[in-house]
């Protein structure tokens, strides 16, 4: 094999394919495992005589003479057919005399071989069967000696699949400095597969697609929402397609404030009472919606409000619920009138006689619209127990109707009957028992 033949033919071959490369077509990155034989016999011999004496001898092609090592190498593509690999090889050498540089005699080293390479293909990476050509350059560890050399050879790539191949080559290693005397050849065969160090995606060819406007569905108004969607198709609006003036998040159509910003139905609400400031007559102070946004009333200022005052016209004290106290005067005539309230035997028909005191308790109501009246009516135990209840009841009842009667409203009255329950003397005289039928009026508010 003659070098400058080899060096002629990569030249061409790189002229040739450099023209057209396709970064996406190129070798994938690789991890070879290589299996490798070393010759320095042959060429030893080509160098003493002729390559047709060396060839007659016989000796290339003897398994004893060649020296084996293994090693690995890393694959990377440079374009659609031109590849780069850098290899490390150990080889348990036989070393024959004078090969290594003072070493007349010859010996069985361990030695290390490093090579930088470039390979052309003829074809494509993805071509199942593809020659190639190499050239590059190595260094070596010889007994001794360190060398460097130039790899010039040929080869053939199997590709099984994307990402696996078999790689089969011949190199003649033309030495370059003096740390050998002679060249030498090396053959090996190598398994590749991805690198499984590199994890980034692989490039892959997509296909070009040319791009089409899409079509907008309708917008009538023209403010980026589609008709479908716009909640104001026929106004330009931000907000879900609707206008928005005040920009408080409520719609125009929605908002009883459009041009005050708000929270209350889009309205202010100064004093957060519920009440929009448009209809509060107390803007800054926190109220009742019923009352306009105001506080609850005191119309009389007791200190009572109206709603829990029992007289919300006139002043009164907290303790009789917002009413005057009740004068000693009025609860005396009431107390009187009280007892001289009488009926005709075992009836609920009241004396004429009685009717001057009960006119006096109609003029105090009449007085003081405010107060209410609650009569009690009792018995004594001459009768049973149930005819006792039965007559208290029906002469509560009379004194009641007589105050109606004399245009007392009727809420304003209360009345009940005890019968022979509540005796405040003592039923076995005629006093006590006299004392026990009675009728009992109280006023209050």
């Amino acid at each position: 094999m003659k070098p400058n033949c080899l060096l002629t033919a990569l030249a061409l071959m790189c002229i040739i394919s450099v023209h057209a490369q396709n970064q996406q077509l190129k070798k994938p990155e690789l991890i070879s495992y290589n299996i490798s034989f070393s010759d320095y016999r042959f060429p030893q011999l080509i160098s003493d005589s002729t390559a047709g004496k060396a060839f007659n001898q016989g000796d290339w092609y003897k398994p004893g003479n060649k020296s084996f090592g293994v090693g690995f190498s890393y694959w990377r593509g440079l374009s659609q057919k031109i590849d780069a690999s850098g290899t490390i090889t150990g080889t348990f050498s036989n070393f024959p005399a004078n090969f290594v540089k003072d070493d007349s005699i010859g010996q069985a080293k361990f030695s290390t071989q490093l090579n930088a390479l470039l390979h052309i293909r003829a074809f494509k990476d993805k071509a199942p069967v593809n020659p190639f050509l190499t050239a590059g350059l190595g260094v070596g560890y010889f007994p001794g000696k360190i060398a460097v050399y130039a790899p010039l050879g040929v080869g053939l790539q199997f590709r099984f699949k994307a990402g696996s191949y078999f790689f089969m080559q011949a190199q003649w290693r033309k030495k370059l400095t003096d740390g050998i005397n002679n060249d030498y050849l090396h053959y090996s065969f190598s398994f590749a597969q991805d690198n499984p160090f590199d994890r980034k995606k692989k490039v892959v060819e997509v296909p070009v697609v040319i791009p089409v406007e899409p079509v907008l569905p309708p917008d009538g108004d023209g403010d980026g929402f589609a008709d479908a969607n716009d909640k104001c198709p026929d106004v330009k609006g931000t907000l879900n397609g609707c206008p928005d003036t005040d920009g408080d998040g409520i719609t125009d159509k929605d908002d009883q404030c459009p041009n005050d910003k708000g929270t209350l139905n889009g309205c202010p609400d100064s004093d957060n009472d519920g009440v929009a400031d448009k209809d509060d007559k107390c803007k800054d102070l926190a109220g009742l919606a019923r009352y306009d946004g105001c506080l609850i009333p005191d119309t009389d200022n007791d200190g009572v409000n109206d709603e829990e005052d029992k007289c919300p016209n006139e002043a009164g004290i907290t303790a009789n619920g917002g009413c005057p106290e009740i004068k000693q005067e009025i609860k005396q005539k009431i107390e009187f009138a009280a007892k001289n309230i009488l009926f005709q035997f075992a009836s609920d028909v009241l004396l004429k006689k009685s009717f001057i005191s009960l006119n006096e308790v109609v003029k105090v109501l009449q007085d003081n619209p405010s107060l209410k009246l609650n009569i009690e009516a009792h018995a004594d135990n001459a009768g049973t127990p149930e005819r006792n209840m039965m007559w208290s009841e029906r002469r509560a009842k009379a004194v009641a109707d007589y105050f109606i009667s004399k245009g007392i409203a009727p809420e304003r009255i209360t009345y009940k009957g005890y019968g022979d329950t509540k005796p405040i003397a003592d039923n076995k005289t005629a006093k006590g028992r006299a004392l026990n039928r009675r009728v009992e009026m109280k006023v209050d508010y």
